[in-house]
C-alpha cells in the first residue's frame, strides 16, 4: 500500500473527485441492471490500444451478441483508434463517463491487470475493499512464468482466462484462486490467427525486453543491447537474407521502443520496426520463422503450427534479473518443452535459420507433438468458450 500510495499523482488526486461525482448515478444504475437483470458489460485493453485479446473479444461481441450492450474503453487519441470505432460504442479513457460506466458495469473486461480509469484508486478498492469487482481477465499472452503479480492477493479476479492448458493446471495450482476461477478457453485473438496469408520471404525477430534497463545508458552497455545490434549488422546473415532473398523484420518490445534510435543497420534486408504502427497480430500471421528470445509471444506463433527459435544468449542474466524475487518457478523449460531448437550464440542461430529456409520452413515432428499437447483447444470457438463462461456467472457485486 505504502509503495502505491509513492506514485499517486495529481491525475489520480482528480480521480477521486470524479469518482464521488459518479457515485450515487453509478450505484442507480448498477441497481438498476441488477434488478432488470440486463448485461452491460466494459471491455479494454491499454489506454491506447485495440489489438489484443480485448479487441478481439469486442469485436466478437459486437458481431456475434448485439443484445448484449457492451461499450470499448481507449484513448481516442490513440493509432488504434478508428479500428475499434468502426465497431461503435466507444468511449473516451479516463473521462467522467469511463468511470461512470466502469463502476456501473456488470462485467469489467480487459487484457490488462490496469484495465481501469485509476489505477491506484481501483487497485485499493478491488484489493483491500472488494469494491466493483468484476472483472474477467482476457490476459495479455500464455504465461510460461510464475509472475507473482498475477496471484490472486495482487489482482483477485472473479474470471482467470487461461489460453494453453499447461498453463491452466500451472495458474490453477500455483496462483491462489478459488476453485473454478480460472478457465481455460483459449485466448481471444486466436480466433483471428487462422485464414492468414504467409509470406514465405518474412523472418520475424521479436525479443522481450529487460526489465533492469532503464536508463540509455543501462541500455546501451547491455549483453542485450550488444547481441541484437551485432546480428542486425552481421554480414554473414546479410549474406544469407541476400542470397535467399529473404526480409529480417525486426519488432522491438515496447518498452524499449524510447531506445530504438540506438540500433542502426546498412542491411538493407533487415526492417526495424516501429511497434506503434505495426499490429503485431498481422505481423505474427504474415511471418513464417519466429526468432525470440523469452518472450510469450512464441504460444501465438507455436499455435500456426509455424517454426521458431529461441536465440537466448544472456539466459542467466536474464533469469537473475528480470523476475521479481518472489516469482517461482517456471513450469516450462524451452530446451525440454520449448517449439524449437534453443541456441545461445550467432552462429548457431544463423545456421538454424538457414537450415529452416533450405527445408522451407517445415516444423519438425518433434515440436508439432509439443504444441498439440500443450494446445488442447485449437480451433476458432475461443471467444466463443470465453463468452459462455462469463455469461454463465452473476459477478454483480454481492
Amino acid at each position: 500500500m505504502l509503495r502505491r500510495l509513492k506514485k499517486v499523482k495529481l491525475a489520480d488526486i482528480l480521480g477521486i473527485f470524479i469518482f464521488i461525482i459518479v457515485l450515487i448515478p453509478s450505484l442507480i444504475k448498477k441497481l438498476y441492471l441488477k434488478v432488470t437483470k440486463k448485461e452491460f458489460w466494459l471491455i479494454c485493453e491499454t489506454k491506447v490500444t485495440a489489438r489484443d485479446n480485448g479487441y478481439s473479444f469486442y469485436k466478437y461481441m459486437r458481431k456475434e451478441h448485439p443484445e448484449i450492450i457492451t461499450y470499448y474503453a481507449i484513448n481516442k487519441k490513440s493509432k488504434d483508434y478508428q479500428k475499434v470505432s468502426d465497431l461503435g460504442n466507444i468511449i473516451q479513457w479516463g473521462s467522467l463517463k469511463h468511470y461512470y460506466y466502469y463502476m456501473s458495469a456488470t462485467k469489467n473486461i480487459s487484457s490488462h491487470k490496469e484495465g481501469n480509469p485509476n489505477q491506484l484508486l481501483f487497485t485499493i478498492l478491488h484489493l483491500y475493499l472488494n469494491l466493483y469487482n468484476n472483472r474477467v481477465f482476457l490476459q495479455h499472452g500464455v504465461l510460461y512464468q510464475d509472475f507473482s503479480m498475477f496471484h490472486f492477493k495482487n489482482t483477485k479476479f472473479k474470471i482467470f482466462i487461461t489460453g494453453a492448458k499447461a498453463e491452466y493446471d500451472f495458474v490453477k495450482e500455483r496462483y491462489g484462486y478459488f476453485k473454478g476461477e480460472v478457465r481455460y478457453t483459449g485466448l481471444a485473438r486466436f480466433d483471428y490467427l487462422y485464414d492468414s496469408k504467409v509470406d514465405k520471404n518474412a523472418i520475424l525477430f521479436i525479443p522481450t525486453w529487460r526489465r533492469w534497463l532503464e536508463t540509455k545508458e543501462q541500455f546501451e552497455k547491455s549483453t542485450y543491447f550488444k547481441k541484437i545490434n551485432e546480428l542486425i549488422n552481421s554480414k554473414e546473415l546479410e549474406n544469407m537474407l541476400e542470397k535467399y532473398n529473404k526480409v529480417l523484420y525486426f519488432y522491438p518490445h515496447l518498452s524499449t521502443q524510447k531506445f530504438i534510435d540506438c540500433y542502426k543497420t546498412n542491411n538493407k534486408y533487415i526492417k526495424i520496426l516501429d511497434t506503434s504502427n505495426v499490429d503485431v497480430q498481422e505481423l505474427l500471421k504474415k511471418g513464417t520463422l519466429l526468432i525470440t528470445d523469452f518472450s510469450s509471444i512464441f504460444t501465438d506463433f507455436a499455435y500456426m503450427h509455424k517454426p521458431i527459435i529461441y536465440y537466448q544468449y544472456d539466459s542467466e542474466e536474464f533469469y537473475d534479473k528480470h523476475f521479481r524475487k518472489e516469482d517461482g518457478k517456471s513450469y516450462f523449460d524451452f530446451k525440454k518443452d520449448g517449439f524449437g531448437p534453443v541456441v545461445n550464440n550467432e552462429a548457431d542461430l544463423l545456421s538454424q535459420i538457414e537450415k529452416y529456409i533450405k527445408n522451407d520452413f517445415k516444423q519438425q515432428q518433434e515440436y508439432t507433438k509439443k504444441i498439440d499437447k500443450f494446445f488442447l483447444l485449437r480451433d476458432k470457438n475461443n471467444c466463443q468458450r470465453i463468452y459462455k463462461e462469463i455469461i454463465k456467472d452473476d459477478l454483480h457485486e454481492k
